[in-house]
């Protein structure tokens, strides 16, 4: 389908005054200065006209923060006729806590209105485009939030029954994350999101499915999920073969220094949303747990998510020692674990050492910083005379000291480049006699997967 959004070039611009968010930029009419060729505003001239004549002058414009459409203005054929409409995300600066959206359609070069909607929020987090009941004219899904608060989001679906596009709200929700998605591989999406709410004693989270039936949009699925996160870090979907039943996968942040992993299938047998990690007698997810901010990915490139689960693998024995532990890739089948690699993690630098190529016996690893370095050397046998057990180290160093002292050096080997640094190994005689070389080397240390 043709997509496009309208500010190819004019999101330079408008975005540069606008950030991401709706802030206190100038009138909505100053983008008609803005807007000048050989941009976009000869082709949606009248858009922005219509726009304008449409509105008083305390409007400003809205960017959605998430997603594929970043632009305030998005321009798209959403009933499929080859004809383009227009979505406008606005506020009013006199109404601090309510942002907008209009609906405009392009008839002989002519964009005329067609409905406005009054949002739940005063920022817009995400437009979604999608024909959820498959009558080739898409919904509209927008995840309306109130800045400065996590969490407190407000999914809404606007569908138009015809080709008059005069679109009308058929649902609105609270929740914490929201995606469209097809669960049952039927060509037709739904909406999956998680939702909480407060009793008298106790937080409570739902993730819940919503699709069409009967020719409205209703829940077709539910169930519970760990209360205890207090934000989601991301979203991801995965289907390995035909047979099997898509999963999502959501990172679910329970404190600064705990994580887990929720996962969520459709199972046809009983007909219900099910999340096979979360432990109804415990009312919790421990199955999942980690230390640090990791989340699930594709570790060994299978075509399967694996979750990051940690247990302590040694106590710090110093004053500047990080606390270590193991990190077991592993993939669940259904509910039953299965573990793809043992690893050293570290985070903040992101890159990991690989266990099963190095073995796990007889190691210890020990954070060094110092000036602008930082490292992790490993070593194998004593924790107190660790100088002459040391198999390697791995540094990151600022960009420019690589560039002025250590490129070229045939004693660093290079892992990974990052924007504003380099990870890099450097082989003691102990590894060179254990067998280390680049090319082992760089399996046994390589980028941490996001």
């Amino acid at each position: 389908m043709k997509k496009r959004l309208f500010a190819a070039a004019a999101a330079a611009l408008v975005l540069a005054v606008m950030l991401s968010s709706c802030n206190a930029v100038p009138l909505i009419a100053t983008v008609d200065s803005l807007l000048t060729p050989p941009f976009y505003y000869s082709e949606y001239e009248g858009l922005v006209s219509a726009f304008n004549s449409s509105v008083s002058s305390s409007v400003v414009l809205c960017n959605p923060t998430e997603g594929d459409h970043l632009s305030a203005i998005t321009v798209s054929d959403v009933d499929r006729d080859k004809a383009e409409e227009g979505i406008v995300f606005f506020r009013d600066t006199l109404e601090e806590n309510t942002a907008y959206f209009s609906v405009f359609r392009n008839s002989d070069d002519v964009w005329k209105k067609l409905c406005e909607f009054k949002g739940y929020g005063n920022e817009v987090r995400s437009l979604t485009l999608t024909d959820l009941d498959g009558d080739n004219i898409e919904e509209l899904i927008v995840i309306w939030s109130y800045s400065g608060i996590d969490g407190g989001n407000v999914v809404a679906v606007y569908r138009a029954a015809d080709k008059s596009l005069k679109y009308e709200e058929i649902m609105y929700e609270s929740c914490e994350i929201a995606r469209p998605v097809d669960f049952d591989g039927n060509g037709q999406e739904e909406i999956f999101f998680i939702t909480s709410s407060k009793g008298e004693n106790a937080v409570t989270k739902t993730a819940k499915l919503f699709g069409y039936s009967e020719d409205s949009l209703t829940e077709i699925g539910s169930t519970p999920v760990d209360p205890s996160a207090i934000s989601y870090a991301s979203f991801k979907t995965e289907k390995t073969v035909e047979q099997a039943p898509l999963r999502i996968y959501v990172d679910a942040v329970k404190s600064n220094n705990m994580m887990i992993t929720e996962v969520f299938y459709w199972d046809d047998e009983t007909g219900e949303l099910t999340d096979p990690l979360y432990d109804p007698e415990v009312g919790a997810n421990t199955a999942t747990l980690r230390f640090e901010q990791l989340q699930c990915a594709d570790i060994n490139n299978d075509g399967q998510i694996e979750i990051p689960v940690q247990s302590e693998y040694s106590a710090p024995s110093y004053e500047d020692d990080t606390p270590l532990y193991i990190t077991e890739w592993t993939y669940f089948d259904y509910d039953k674990p299965v573990f793809t690699e043992s690893t050293f993690v570290n985070v903040a630098d992101g890159y990991l050492v690989n266990l099963g190529i190095l073995g796990k016996d007889k190691l210890y690893i020990r954070k060094h910083t110092g000036g602008d370095w930082a490292s992790w050397s490993v070593y194998t046998e004593s924790k107190s005379s660790v100088s002459g057990n040391v198999l390697f180290t791995i540094i990151k160093v600022p960009k420019d000291r690589w560039q002025s002292d250590m490129v070229g050096s045939s004693n660093y080997i290079t892992i990974l480049k990052q924007l504003d640094s380099v990870v890099c190994v450097n082989i003691n005689e102990k590894g060179k006699a254990a067998g280390l070389d680049d090319t082992k080397i760089k399996k046994i240390v390589t980028r941490l997967p996001s």
